[in-house]
């Protein structure tokens, strides 16, 4: 008996096997602390605007970000939860406010870059792969959104073949054009791999966020106290 098997079917089951390999490095990293650099660069005009701030996460999707740079903004603060749930601390105001969807958007601290894009993205269940391409050091995968609300047509993600994090992601709207790309640079923490660099073009608005991230520090035991609407408020600033 001769048994023929449909290169398809090969393709997408291999596909398959890269996305679980994706999410099972992701799953490396429980937690992370960093010193970051945002840069928000106007494509137009070339004008760069320079941010810092400190990062706390504890994946998946708990996000805690505040500047300390430029003295203007030094104390804002976002705390992203699971859910899409996110609070603005200004330190004008006193007290944290929960943002409406409409406010925020999705956008992570008015960044190109949304708040989905921070957290884990759990390829295998949110999404159907084909290989596109492959070479010595990445695969190229097709990635069709299994949610049938989705808001990106498809994503075409280039996959590095040493540690299985995507190096490009590039998103395609439901009527097919490109609409943003990003492009990611890792280094190792001990022996974990993790983002150094992270860029996002966003093509309809001409703008690009860049994340430069430095004093990484993983998997500390940060625990879900760490992200509270109260540890949003600077320490100096909450009431006993």
């Amino acid at each position: 008996m001769v048994l023929s098997i449909s290169p398809v079917f090969l393709n997408a089951q291999n596909a398959a096997d890269i996305l679980q390999k994706m999410d099972a490095q992701a799953a490396t990293i429980k937690d992370k602390t960093a010193d970051v650099v945002m840069q928000m660069i106007n494509n137009k005009s070339g004008k760069i605007k320079t941010r810092k701030a400190i990062l706390k996460q504890k994946m998946p999707y708990k996000t805690l970000f505040r500047f300390t740079y430029p003295p203007s903004q030094a104390g804002i603060g976002t705390l992203s939860l699971p859910g899409g749930v996110v609070y603005l601390y200004m330190p004008a105001f006193g007290k944290p406010k929960k943002m409406s969807h409409i406010a925020n958007s999705g956008a992570f601290s008015r960044s190109d870059f949304s708040t989905e894009d921070m957290g884990p993205r759990n390829w295998a269940k949110n999404y159907t792969a084909t290989i596109l391409n492959t070479n010595d050091t990445a695969y190229v995968l097709n990635l069709i959104p299994k949610d049938q609300n989705k808001k990106y047509l498809k994503l075409i993600v280039t996959v590095n073949k040493q540690h299985f994090f995507p190096q490009k992601v590039v998103y395609y709207d439901l009527q097919g054009e490109i609409i943003k790309e990003a492009d990611y640079q890792y280094a190792k923490v001990g022996k974990i791999w993790t983002v150094k660099t992270a860029g996002m073009t966003n093509f309809s608005k001409a703008h690009t966020t860049r994340i430069i991230n430095s004093n990484v520090k993983l998997n500390q035991g940060l625990k879900d106290s760490d992200f509270t609407v109260k540890q949003l408020i600077p320490a100096e600033k909450r009431g006993k």
